[in-house]
C-alpha cells in the first residue's frame, strides 16, 4: 500500500537568481511564460470572468507545478492519472511522494526558506499544518473567483464529513483556511469476526458475557478479550493468535494518537484545555499529571501485559503487517488499511474473516472524572494546500489541482482502484459506494463506512488535537515516556508527571 521511490536529485536557483529573472513579478506577466523556483514554470494566458470554462481550466497551459505528498493512495492515484489534469489544464504536475516524517522534513524547510519549490504541499493536520500553518496560502481568496474554475459542490464544512475541513484547514484562526481536506486515516477496531464466533463460549464460561465487538464494547471488555487470547495461546493452543498489540515502533505521533483513544474515551479527556478542532498557539498548562490521566496511562500499561510479546516494536505499519498474517485477533487501526486486510493474496484475515467496529467505548468505573464514555476516535486528515511563497499566478495553477485533486469523481475513482478514503460526502452517495458497503465488495475500505464515517467521526466520539505550534515535540515527549510506561522502566504516575513537567516547558 505505501512505497518509497527513490529520491530524484534537483537542481536549485539561489533566490537573487530568481529575482532577476523575475519570478516575484509573476503575477504581472500576459501571456509568456518563465522559469522559477524547483524545474517549474509559469504561463499565463489572460481569461476574464465571462470566459469559457474549458478557458479557466486552461489559463494556465505550458505551466508546471510540483506536489509533495505522503505515499498514500490518492497521491500513487493521482501521479497515476495525472495526464487526465494535462488534458483538461494544459498544467504539468510533478508529484513527488515519502514517507510522512520525510516529507514533512523537506516540506518544513521549503517553507520556512521561502523557495517554494513544492508549490503543494500534503497537510498532515498536526505533523505539517500545526507547525506550518503561517507558511500556507489563504484559500478563500479563490473560493468564488469567477475568473477560476470552481468545484459544483463547493468547499463548504456541509460537502466535507463531520470535523474534516476545520480538523485541515483552519489553525489557530477560523478565518483562514489553508487546506481543502484531501484524505484521511480515521481509526476503528478490526477484530477477528470468525475467532469471535468459535471461541465466543468459552470466554462467556469464563468471564461471563458474550464475546463480540459492538458500539458499546468497552476498552475494559477489550482487556479480557485479550488477556482471553494471550492464556489461550500461552496455555499450548498455538492455533489461536495473541489478543491484541498497540501502535508503538518508532514514530511517535502514532504512539500519542494511540493512547489518546483510550484518554478520550473514559471522561472525554484532552490534553489542554483549549478548542480542539482549532487549536491554539498558547495552550496554556497542560491536564497531564491529573488523577484521570494517571488511572488510564496505568489501564493502557496493563492493557500492554496482555498484548503481542513485540508490542514496543510494532508501529502501525507493523502492526498491520501482524495482523495479516494472523498473529493477532485485534488491532485499533485506520480505515484505508482495509484494502489490504481484505486482499487474499496477502492477508489470513480476508475472506469475511474480519469485522470492523466503533473504536471502544469508555468504562465508568475508569471515569474519575465525571465525563462521558465515548467511543474515543482519532485520525490522521491529510489536506492539499498551497506554499504562501509561490507567486501569485503558481498560486492560482496550484489551486486549480488542488481542486481537481479533491473532486467527488477523482475520490471515487482512488477509491475504486486504489482503495482511498474519501472526504466528500458525496462518493458515499453514489449508487455504486452504497453497494459496496456490503460484502462482497470490490471496494474494501467501504466496509469500513459505518463504523467510521457513521459513527466515529461525529460528536462526542472525536477528538483531534492537540493542534499546537510544538505538535511534534509533543508527540516525542508522549512517545517516549508511554514507552518507559510500557516497558515497565517506570509507573503510569511518574510516565504522567514526567509528560506534564516536559510539556509545559515547551509551552512557557
Amino acid at each position: 500500500m505505501f512505497s518509497m521511490p527513490k529520491n530524484p536529485v534537483y537542481s536549485r536557483i539561489t533566490r537573487r537568481k530568481f529575482l532577476e529573472l523575475g519570478g516575484g513579478a509573476a503575477t504581472m506577466l500576459g501571456a509568456g511564460s518563465i522559469a522559477v523556483s524547483l524545474g517549474s514554470s509559469i504561463v499565463r494566458n489572460p481569461v476574464y470572468a465571462s470566459s469559457s470554462d474549458s478557458a479557466k481550466w486552461k489559463q494556465y497551459a505550458g505551466s508546471k507545478l510540483v506536489f509533495m505528498s505522503e505515499n498514500t493512495p490518492p497521491s500513487f492515484a493521482i501521479r497515476e492519472n495525472i495526464g487526465d489534469f494535462y488534458d483538461i489544464t494544459g498544467i504539468e504536475v510533478e508529484v513527488l511522494t515519502d514517507d510522512l516524517p520525510v516529507v514533512q522534513q523537506k516540506v518544513g524547510i521549503d517553507l520556512r526558506s521561502g523557495q517554494s519549490d513544492f508549490h503543494l504541499n500534503y497537510i498532515q493536520d498536526k505533523p505539517i499544518g500545526s507547525p506550518f500553518a503561517d507558511f500556507y496560502a489563504d484559500l478563500n481568496k479563490y473560493i468564488g473567483d469567477d475568473t477560476l474554475p470552481q468545484d459544483p459542490e463547493g468547499y463548504g464544512e456541509e460537502v466535507w464529513f463531520e470535523n474534516f475541513l476545520k480538523a485541515c484547514g483552519a489553525y489557530y484562526d477560523e478565518s483562514r483556511l489553508v487546506a481543502f481536506p484531501y484524505d484521511c486515516a480515521v481509526a476503528c477496531t478490526f477484530y477477528r469476526r470468525d475467532l469471535f464466533e468459535m471461541l465466543s463460549k468459552d470466554f462467556e464460561a469464563e468471564y461471563g458475557y458474550r464475546m463480540e465487538f459492538t458500539a458499546d464494547t468497552t476498552w475494559k471488555n477489550l482487556y479480557d478479550f485479550a488477556a482471553f487470547f494471550k492464556k489461550m495461546r500461552e496455555g499450548g493452543n498455538s492455533s489461536v493468535p495473541y489478543g491484541y498489540a498497540q501502535h508503538q515502533g518508532s514514530f511517535a505521533w502514532t504512539t500519542q494518537l494511540d493512547i489518546q483513544r483510550m484518554m478520550f474515551a473514559n471522561g472525554r479527556w484532552i490534553d489542554f484545555d483549549i478548542d480542539d478542532k482549532l487549536g491554539s498557539k498558547n495552550p496554556g498548562p497542560t491536564n497531564w499529571g491529573d488523577n484521570q490521566s494517571v488511572l488510564i496511562m496505568q489501564k493502557y500499561k496493563e492493557q500492554a501485559e496482555v498484548s503481542h510479546p513485540d508490542n514496543l516494536a510494532n508501529g502501525t505499519l507493523e502492526l498491520n503487517t501482524v495482523y495479516q498474517a494472523g498473529d493477532i485477533a485485534m488491532q485499533v487501526q485506520y480505515h484505508e488499511f482495509a484494502a489490504s486486510i481484505e486482499d487474499p493474496k496477502t492477508s489470513r484475515a480476508a475472506g469475511g474473516k474480519t469485522g470492523y467496529a466503533p473504536c471502544p467505548k469508555g468504562d465508568p468505573s475508569w471515569i474519575v472524572n465525571g465525563g462521558q464514555a465515548v467511543n474515543g476516535c482519532n485520525c490522521g486528515i491529510g489536506g492539499i494546500g498551497i506554499n504562501a511563497g509561490a507567486s501569485e499566478d503558481l498560486q492560482r495553477a496550484a489551486y486549480i489541482f488542488a481542486i481537481w485533486a479533491t473532486s467527488k469523481n477523482l475520490q471515487f475513482d482512488v477509491l475504486k482502484g486504489r482503495g482511498g478514503t474519501p472526504t466528500r460526502k458525496s462518493v458515499l452517495e453514489i449508487p455504486e459506494v452504497v453497494e459496496a458497503r456490503k460484502r462482497p465488495t470490490d471496494m474494501p475500505n467501504a466496509l469500513t463506512f459505518d463504523a467510521v464515517y457513521g459513527h466515529g467521526i461525529r460528536d462526542p466520539h472525536f477528538v483531534l488535537g492537540p493542534k499546537i505550534p510544538e505538535a511534534n515535540e509533543y508527540h516525542n515527549i508522549i512517545a517516549a515516556e508511554v514507552q518507559k510506561c510500557v516497558s515497565g522502566a517506570i509507573s503510569a504516575e511518574d510516565a504522567c508527571q514526567a509528560i506534564r513537567s516536559q510539556v509545559d516547558d515547551i509551552n512557557e
